[in-house]
């Protein structure tokens, strides 16, 4: 007797097969058949899917969720764009490891709103989520983040690790991805995973390749610098023999605009010389980061406080100078706005830089500065530094995944701090909905882009495809209505066609509402 039977529906397989008619049988939380007709009497449930798709669960390839379920269990912004799983731990940042009695050193990357948390390894924090009994709304798939780790042996200082560091390095990452990491992320943009070069990236990749883990890469320069940034990952691979992951592929800033088709085309002269690089992209012209994103990185060196230092003594003229040139339009200015300062400069927050400049009387740059100094560096900042253009072109590029570069929090603004990014609320939904209404691919393509391409990235084999044997994680979906609702000015919204969601088996979200079900595992690479 099978537990539910989604009756009725059209199947989008996560194979790029084209959609087919089907039921699909679900028992013990695993997909039991996928066939048509499947009497409702062998199943304790039937639900009827009448013109709806029923794929496999979302997977977000590219997550910061890693902390989320600390502060709300629901995962709200995710489930309700129909995600089951996500790759967390990226850009360098997770709350692990480090040398033991180190953990104050990573504490920042484990930070949460209600504290930080750190501990000195995956084995160590999965204890603590179990001893403290937290729930969580979609699985995680746990990354080691490479800033975490030179962060945790090295601290934050510019220099490369001697003999003994490298090789702690290199025990604690194989180590940790004995206990299940997936593999490791690079932060190359932030510090201090700038402060690394491309040897000691090699060498960690020696620790990744053998579990088949994969490393994903904030690369060390995302616009005119991108092709010596992505020829960094591609020696990567070529020396290690670990699979390399372009996360967030963008040309960003407007001295690259137009320059997607060129990028696009050395990702793939790559992947034709047998270079193993996957990419994931998000369906915006905006990223998120933080103020000194838009500083120069030589100010960033040993810590993002460095820059007020800078800015507090002799260089900073120096440190200006760069700042002016960066903002010396008003519309370069507009491009760059406020999130949050968590507290520190209310006022500011929700404005651009260009209205900040303006509501204290003093330029772009002072005002940029003035906001790194006062807010110690805490200060979130959306900026909108890609064309639409080329946000489009590397969106119909059929091998790349979707990954939203987000974090799964709480739908109501009360309990967030500042107006984040809609790629939180929107990012799958959005990407059906253009891929649907500019021909971008068909739908089939489309999913499979969010499900078993993804899958197949990471190396998750239970999930990502609707067939026989494998876990019970479902999307079902309107492909003809499914569209996102957030937008920079209201994110808070929750995205539209999604209708049931289903998690070993079981439904985490039941006719577009979440049920009391928290079905989330963290997940191990076995």
């Amino acid at each position: 007797m099978y537990d539910i039977l989604l009756k009725n529906g059209t199947v989008i397989d996560g194979t790029g097969e084209k959609p087919y008619k089907a039921d699909v049988a679900i028992e013990g939380g695993k997909i039991a058949a996928v066939m048509p007709d499947i009497s409702e009497g062998l199943a304790k449930e039937t639900v009827d899917v009448s013109g709806l798709c029923v794929a496999p669960g979302f997977i977000d390839i590219h997550s910061h969720s890693d902390l989320s379920f600390l502060e709300d269990e629901r995962g709200e912004a995710k489930l309700y764009q129909g995600v089951t799983s996500e790759l967390s731990g990226q850009c360098g940042s997770s709350p692990f490891p480090c040398p033991p009695g180190q953990e104050s050193r990573i504490a920042g990357y484990g930070g949460t709103r209600k504290g930080n948390f750190a501990a000195c390894s995956l084995e160590s924090f999965l204890a603590g989520v179990q001893a403290r009994g937290n729930r969580m709304g979609t699985n995680l798939l746990p990354l080691v983040g490479h800033g975490a780790l030179r962060c945790g042996v090295l601290g934050y200082e510019n220099r490369r690790p001697t003999d003994a560091e490298m090789k702690q390095m290199r025990e604690l990452l194989a180590a940790n991805m004995a206990m299940g990491a997936w593999g490791m992320s690079l932060g190359l943009g932030y510090t201090p995973g700038l402060s690394a070069d491309t040897e000691e990236l090699c060498l960690l990749g020696e620790e990744v390749a053998p579990h088949d883990g994969i490393i994903t890469s904030h690369m060390r320069n995302q616009g005119t610098g991108t092709p010596q940034s992505l020829e960094e990952m591609f020696t990567i691979n070529r020396r290690s023999g670990a699979h390399v992951h372009i996360a967030h592929f963008k040309a960003s800033g407007r001295a690259c605009h137009g320059r997607a088709p060129e990028y696009v085309k050395i990702v793939h002269d790559a992947m034709a010389s047998g270079v193993n690089v996957t990419v994931d992209l998000y369906p915006y012209t905006a990223s998120s980061s933080g103020i000194t994103n838009s500083f120069p990185k030589w100010s960033i060196e040993g810590g993002t406080q460095q820059a007020v230092k800078i800015l507090n003594g002799p260089d900073r003229s120096k440190l200006m100078a760069e700042l002016e040139k960066s903002f010396d339009t008003p519309e370069q200015g507009k491009t760059l706005v406020v999130v949050s300062t968590h507290g520190k400069l209310p006022e500011i927050d929700g404005k651009n830089l260009y209205e900040i400049s303006q509501m204290w009387g003093i330029s772009q740059a002072e005002a940029a500065a003035r906001v790194a100094v006062e807010t110690n560096t805490n200060c979130t900042c959306i900026s909108f530094g890609m064309a639409e253009d080329d946000v489009m072109y590397m969106l119909s590029q059929n091998d790349f995944s979707i990954g939203s570069d987000g974090s799964a929090l709480p739908l109501d603004p009360a309990l967030n701090e500042g107006k984040p990014h809609p790629r939180n609320f929107g990012t799958f939904p959005r990407f059906l909905r253009l891929a649907r209404e500019n021909k971008l691919c068909p739908p089939e393509t489309a999913i499979r882009r969010i499900t078993g391409l993804s899958a197949d990235s990471i190396g998750l084999r239970d999930r990502g495809y609707l067939r026989p044997g494998m876990v019970a994680d479902v999307t079902v979906l309107d492909m003809d209505a499914v569209t996102d609702k957030a937008t920079y000015q209201d994110p808070f919204q929750k995205p539209e066609g999604i209708v049931h969601v289903l998690m070993d088996g079981q439904f985490a979200l039941r006719s577009g509402v979440q049920t009391e079900k928290r079905l989330g595992k963290i997940l191990l690479k076995k």
